[in-house]
């Protein structure tokens, strides 16, 4: 079922791995806070807690997308193309917020940026 078709269905759950489901209103609602905050600057604290919400479920995201990449002809373009995404985002997770709040709210951003892509693109995958 592709996340369309789980919207259309009023499904707003994500498995993962461990066949526990993920509630992707949450999940959207955080993403939104983290876009949200270029209009009102977050504090520092703030976006520390963004950050470990949005690591948080893309962790939880993350394996599933990979499990399923495995599944594609290794060396393909499609292969390629997502390989390297989730190898982006897992870099991108690793980062950290830096010192400073204009680099936290930069790494906030492409945190939510990365979690959204992979709801988006967690039908495609399964």
């Amino acid at each position: 079922m592709t996340t369309d078709q789980r919207v259309a269905a009023g499904e707003a759950t994500a498995t993962d791995l461990n066949g526990n489901d993920l509630d992707l209103d949450a999940v959207r609602y955080t993403i939104c806070r983290a876009r949200g905050q270029s209009s009102v600057p977050l504090h520092y604290a703030e976006l520390t807690e963004l950050e470990t919400e949005l690591c948080g479920y893309i962790g939880r995201l993350l394996p599933a997308a990979k499990k399923a990449v495995d599944k594609l002809w290794h060396g393909g373009i499609a292969w390629h193309q997502r390989i390297s995404r989730l190898d982006g985002i897992e870099r991108q997770v690793g980062q950290g917020l830096g010192t400073g709040v204009l680099s936290a709210h930069v790494q906030v951003q492409q945190l939510a940026k990365d979690c959204q892509w992979l709801i988006d693109h967690q039908g495609q995958q399964q």
